[in-house]
């Protein structure tokens, strides 16, 4: 009989075993289950909040800022210094001469959750230009705001989210009556987390008379250089230039990173405790069969078998624990929408997700069983027989 057959045979009598050691099995999968629906749930997390990650951005998307300003707030760009920008070399253009470009001003806005909590959202007034730049950005319901009037549009998720974001709602931002006139959505992307209103509009009612920043397409990747080297030796503005990843990268990398550390040490941290329920469960399995192991070796099983049958009890133990624990937090979690610091995004459970979670299953499963497996191999065949 070959090595395979043998593991085969093994790992069936092991498993036909498990209704012998139904509680001990159960808190194995159940364990494995928790970890995985608690993994799954924190790395929905992380991909909801990719949209923020370097590799969410567009390679041709440039951003200028005031010069030293690390974000938006920090920014300050005069309407010449954005017409400046605007009319530099590099800068793509569509058929009528308009540049792919557009400036903004932002205001945070205190909003009140449908849950009865306080929020944040940022109203954003855009220059002409941001449909080129944002073409998937559309009305999906209402109509677009009209510019020098105090109309808005707030995102799908928003309008969820907050009271008061109906179409036809009025908010009163700084003594000025504003009505919602129509709701947008994106590509889930940051644009989710914004109100939409007229650059000029906004600037006139907050009194400001500035921009804070100016997002822009170049016409080619040999255009990145040629534009950068333009602007910033023109001595009559003062900017920087970055690409939107360098820009997704110095304000949200750190929230990614430490998502990514949340997310990988507490589910490092309960996978311990599955380990330790399928050692218990698996220990189990081979002291109640020692003299059946015992008496397969002694007519020509090998270790290497034995071993891997094991192995697989406990590969089968953990599967069915991963699949439970990842379907339960996708029920429970994929697709919510999360607010925080004024930032909105999507729970999102991928194929990465569960890929990464059946990983870590197989993971717990192996490791738990590795111990009993090598136990199993080395008992003396003699002992084991002579044992009651």
């Amino acid at each position: 009989m070959n090595f395979f057959r043998q593991a085969a045979l093994l790992a069936l009598t092991g498993l036909r075993d498990l209704r012998q050691r139904r509680g001990a099995a159960l808190v194995t999968l159940i364990s494995v289950a928790a970890v995985v629906g608690v993994l799954v749930s924190l790395l929905a997390i992380r991909e909801g909040t990719s949209i923020f990650s370097p590799r969410a951005a567009r390679a041709d998307e440039l951003v200028v800022m005031g010069r030293g300003a690390r974000n938006g707030f920090q920014s300050v760009l005069s309407r010449d210094t954005v017409l400046t920008v605007e009319d530099a070399p590099g800068v793509k253009r569509d058929a009528h001469g308009r540049p792919y470009a557009y400036a903004f001003v932002l205001v945070p806005v205190d909003a009140m959750k449908r849950n009865g909590k306080r929020g944040t959202v940022y109203l954003v007034g855009y220059t002409a230009g941001v449909d080129l730049v944002e073409p998937d950005v559309r009305a999906i319901a209402g109509r677009w705001y009209r510019p020098a009037l105090h109309e808005l549009m707030v995102s799908d998720p928003i309008r969820k989210m907050y009271k008061g974001m109906d179409i036809g709602s009025h908010l009163s931002l700084r003594g000025t009556d504003w009505t919602v006139v129509g709701v947008f959505a994106g590509s889930n992307s940051l644009s989710d987390s914004l109100l939409r209103a007229d650059a000029d509009t906004v600037m006139s009612t907050f009194g400001r008379n500035t921009y804070q920043q100016v997002n822009l397409v170049v016409a080619s990747p040999d255009s990145v250089n040629r534009f950068t080297k333009a602007v910033t030796d023109n001595p009559a503005i003062a900017v920087d230039v970055k690409t939107v990843a360098d820009d997704f990268q110095q304000n949200f990398g750190q929230l990614n990173q430490l998502l990514d550390f949340i997310a990988y040490f507490v589910g490092g941290a309960m996978a311990i405790g599955a380990i330790f329920g399928a050692l218990n469960s698996l220990y189990a399995s081979v002291d109640s069969r020692r003299r059946e192991i015992a008496t397969l070796r002694a007519i020509g099983f090998t270790s290497g078998s034995i071993i891997t049958s094991v192995l697989a009890e406990g590969v089968a133990l953990a599967i069915p624990g991963a699949l439970l624990g990842a379907a339960i937090a996708w029920l429970l979690f994929n697709g919510n929408v999360v607010s925080t610091g004024g930032l909105i995004f999507h729970l999102s459970v991928t194929a990465h997700v569960l890929i990464v979670s059946m990983a870590w299953a197989l993971v717990i499963g192996l490791i738990g069983a590795s111990l009993p497996a090598l136990r199993a191999a080395r008992v003396p065949v003699a002992r084991a027989l002579r044992a009651t």
